[in-house]
């Protein structure tokens, strides 16, 4: 089974529809059953208080939210996101630590320059649907094959 985390970034663009692209691949990669797609609870939060600000219906955030695994912020999570060494902002570490703490092989999936390169520099796989261009994902054969998780020390 391949694991993406998915980051606000791109579920926004999909949900508000700035990008087709990133819709897409949602859609794709959830309907197949040997990827499971994860984000922290803390997209959840994120996803309402766009909608919220935009006066758009709470309840839309629920056609990303069905189609995902949400991971608990823990302390484990806070203690893994204050442990990124490069800079990133606070809810962008949280996302990050999300991944750390449980320990996922995942494919990190964003649009935001500074995650993917944090991310990329702790060994994991990135994927951008918005620009629709792969970082070393593209080297591993694409969004089907396994990505391989290194460990943050490593």
């Amino acid at each position: 089974m391949t694991t993406f985390y998915l980051d606000t970034s791109v579920a926004l663009r999909a949900l508000l529809g700035h990008s087709p692209s990133a819709a897409a691949w949602i859609d794709q990669v959830t309907a197949q059953d040997e990827h499971l797609v994860v984000s922290s609870r803390l997209l959840r939060t994120e996803l309402t208080r766009v909608l919220r600000r935009e006066g758009l219906p709470v309840n839309r955030r629920d056609k990303i939210l069905d189609v995902l695994s949400l991971a608990p912020i823990t302390e484990g999570v806070l203690a893994a996101a204050e442990a990124i060494q490069p800079h990133l902002k606070t809810l962008d570490a949280i996302h990050l630590g999300s991944v750390i703490a449980a320990g996922l092989d995942a494919t990190i999936i964003s649009h935001d320059a500074a995650m993917l390169a944090a991310a990329a520099s702790l060994g994991y796989p990135t994927y951008d649907p918005v620009a629709e261009k792969q970082s070393n994902l593209c080297q591993r054969g694409g969004p089907n094959q396994r990505p391989v998780r290194r460990h943050p020390a490593d």
